[in-house]
């Protein structure tokens, strides 16, 4: 099993919970010195498994299909295969020159797909890296990991609406996964999930408007020919939406910001709670789903009926809105590196990390552990183990007090988010993958 930040979620979610922090004024030098409090102890060292050393620099992206790990490099960029027993590489092959030509990559039945920064759409033979066809470019705009289902891959290019940047179109559409011939096109979607279990791809629908929010609703399309088979209103991005574990049901925010449940076979709304903007993460056991609010709460549903079972402010930092829920409790971390807005609110830096335990029954907080390096990952769990990236280091925490158990160095100025597959630890860093049996 693949744990990550689009994790599925490709990638990333990015989004800030932040509270209002107080003027530091006369006592400003005292509360400039609390922030510059001791870090906490480094414990041991863990030696890699094994480490595979790339010639160029990473894209900070892996995936997988049970023989091989496969990722990308940015320049020149190539594809590679690496053996996730043994760290050897299997295969390299070069797309192009330029930084454009390469992209995020997805893996299915056999084959390596890839959707390159300028619209290109590539499929390569997972075994050794021959290339299959090529199709494109589909259009313009920021490619997310490409999504197969069925016999199709779906591909979505972000349009632009920042007024800073050139403006890109975007285009959500459908590619045959044997010859890459385009079956459908639309307009792009932020939300852009797979239903396997249905053969069904979860995006917005409709015509798309000139306004930056969207607000056109949710439908799950058939992939091989772009048409909704059923639509629900739904407010806010990638965010405000999350599956349940076995993808039979999906938790939305509808127009009045209203979270609401929906069966993903026949689009039937199951149930529909109070008003609660914010991030929603359905917990891996299927048992509750979660809302990180704008105001630093989180609160709990239950699955099945929409029933509040507690809603609890748990950070006046900033926060990942993506709890992570482990042998009967709740993780979350702090986003950006942020762990007091203080410190960078008056530019005198103060860059903090945190990792905060919640009891998964009340919301209670049961242990904090606070650090002066930066924190860029969500929570993953193994074992009795929860496993952050801080700055250029992953650290392992007990799951029962907070204390660090041991870490993992990468050498870099900063580590990306590390992934666990099948119970080994893969960090991927600027030039490197590393493994750790857990």
């Amino acid at each position: 099993m693949l744990l990550n930040s689009n994790m599925h979620r490709p990638s990333r979610r990015a989004f800030l919970l932040s509270a209002t922090v107080g003027v530091l004024g006369a006592g400003g030098y005292a509360g400039w010195e609390f922030l510059r409090d001791e870090d906490v102890p480094a414990p041991p060292l863990r030696t890699p498994t094994w480490t595979y050393e790339a010639q160029d620099e990473l894209r900070w992206s892996l995936t997988h299909d049970g023989h091989s790990l496969f990722t990308s490099t940015q320049y020149p960029p190539h594809l590679l295969a690496v053996d996730p027993a043994t760290g050897r590489g299997r295969w390299s092959v070069q797309v192009g020159k330029e930084h454009r030509e390469g992209g995020p990559i997805a893996v299915a039945e056999g084959t390596v797909y890839q959707v390159a920064d300028d619209g290109v759409v590539r499929a390569h033979r997972a075994e050794d890296g021959r290339e299959l066809w090529s199709a494109g470019p589909v259009g313009t705009g920021s490619p997310w990991t490409p999504v197969v289902v069925g016999s199709t891959v779906c591909v979505d290019l972000q349009r632009s609406t920042d007024d800073e940047a050139p403006f890109a179109q975007g285009v959500l559409c459908g590619l045959d996964a044997a010859t890459g011939r385009e079956r459908w096109s639309a307009p792009s979607s932020r939300i852009f999930r797979a239903l396997p279990r249905q053969r069904l791809l979860l995006a917005r629908t409709g015509k798309l408007t000139d306004a930056k929010a969207d607000t056109r609703p949710v439908g799950a399309l058939d992939p091989r020919t772009g048409v909704a088979r059923w639509k629900a209103p739904a407010f806010g991005e990638g965010d405000a939406i999350d599956l349940a574990p076995d993808g039979g049901t999906v938790y939305l925010l509808d127009e009045q910001l209203r979270l609401c449940a929906y069966g993903t076979e026949a689009g039937e709304r199951r149930w529909r709670a109070e008003a609660m903007d914010g991030a929603i993460t359905a917990a891996a056991d299927g048992s509750t789903v979660y809302v990180c609010t704008s105001g630093g709460d989180l609160a709990a549903y239950d699955a099945a009926s929409g029933e509040q079972r507690w809603r609890r402010t748990v950070t006046k930092d900033v926060c990942r809105p993506f709890p992570l829920r482990h042998g009967g409790r709740i993780f979350l971390t702090s986003d950006d590196g942020y762990g007091h807005g203080t410190g960078d609110f008056f530019g005198m830096g103060g860059s903090r990390g945190y990792v905060l335990a919640l009891s998964a029954d009340s919301g209670r907080k049961l242990w904090r552990t606070d650090r002066l390096e930066t924190c860029w990952s969500v929570p993953l769990a193994a074992g009795d183990d929860v496993i952050v990236a801080h700055d250029s280091d992953w650290w392992a925490y007990s799951t029962c007090t907070g204390r660090p158990t041991w870490r993992l160095t990468t050498g870099d100025a900063y580590s990306g988010t590390p992934y666990v597959i099948s119970g080994v630890l893969y960090g991927v860093s600027s030039k490197t993958i590393q493994a750790v049996r857990l």
